[in-house]
């Protein structure tokens, strides 16, 4: 499980690892927090010492979807892709 604690929801999403308890988390926080090191400390033990994970991106296939994403009609031969 992640342990997950969020500042606010306009803000970008980082994943972290503890190296001291391999607990896994999340934060939110500014870019110019994440820089500066802001903030980056497991919610289980305290340890500052954390690495930053990366997670997988979810996708989803089939079902309905945008216009914008969908491929484009399938075309008749001489046609020039237009019907």
């Amino acid at each position: 499980m992640i342990a997950t604690r969020h500042r606010s929801k306009s803000m970008p999403r980082y994943d972290f690892t503890c190296q001291d308890c391999g607990t896994a988390f999340e934060l939110r926080m500014s870019m110019s927090a994440y820089s500066s090191g802001e903030g980056k400390a497991c919610p289980d033990c305290g340890s500052r010492t954390v690495e930053r994970s990366f997670s997988a991106v979810n996708v989803i296939a089939g079902g309905t979807s945008s216009a914008a994403y969908s491929a484009p009609p399938r075309s008749t031969c001489g046609t020039g892709g237009f019907t």
